[in-house]
């Protein structure tokens, strides 16, 4: 193995373990040291890496954008379903991700100042799909996107409790809140057309997490 190979590992191993115990601690419950008890790592490893535990939070907060671009198709809605699903199976999947939402929501504290708030990014993202799809003509007249995103981002900061472990059950939560919620807010032409099933969410990228949910309009979940 080479040495840049292994300064790779090494800086994923620290970021790795970082995330856990910001999940489980918050920033300023999250010593360095019991991120190198966790990871057996010795202290000079770490600051080789990052100079401060303010660096390390940065780095498990800075999430990339592409994370929060939605994907395309003729129904905005659709859409919107979709992209939300893949990002609570992401974050049922993904520790780093889960910790960059809790970094994201103590941004006010001082933590991880200058990363990208995770929070404030998906809330831009689902309120602009809600916006098009109000333009496109498929909400119901009185439905008010800054509303409906309300209650989105409210599912996904109540979570909050369950980041610590690995909340296999989030997307079939979320599709859930899905079925009652569409009825409220699509018109009655398109609430038909309107898909849940797991596979409109991309599966998780590592092999043996996750879990599969099937949400139907009709009302059944298995």
């Amino acid at each position: 193995m080479t040495r840049q190979h292994r300064g790779i590992k090494t800086r994923h191993l620290i970021v790795q373990t970082a995330a856990e115990v910001f999940c489980e601690r918050g920033y300023h419950g999250t010593s360095t040291t019991e991120i190198l008890t966790r990871s057996q790592l010795t202290r000079g490893a770490l600051y080789f890496h990052f100079d401060s535990k303010q660096q390390l939070a940065e780095a498990v907060a800075s999430v990339p954008a592409e994370l929060f671009a939605p994907p395309e198709g003729p129904v905005v809605l659709q859409c919107l379903v979709d992209f939300s699903l893949r990002h609570a199976d992401r974050l049922a999947t993904d520790v780093v991700l889960r910790a960059s939402m809790r970094l994201s929501a103590e941004h006010g504290t001082g933590c991880a100042r200058g990363a990208a708030p995770h929070e404030a990014e998906l809330r831009a993202a689902v309120l602009r799909l809600l916006q098009q799809a109000r333009d496109a003509g498929e909400l119901m007249p009185g439905a008010d996107p800054l509303e409906i995103t309300d209650v989105l981002m409210g599912f996904f900061t109540n979570v909050q409790p369950y980041w610590a472990k690995t909340t296999a059950d989030l997307t079939h939560r979320l599709a859930t809140l899905w079925r009652y919620l569409l009825p409220s807010i699509a018109t009655a032409d398109l609430l038909p057309r309107l898909d849940l099933h797991p596979r409109s969410a991309p599966q998780p990228s590592r092999p043996g997490h996750g879990q599969e949910t099937t949400v139907a309009m009709s009302g059944s979940v298995s």
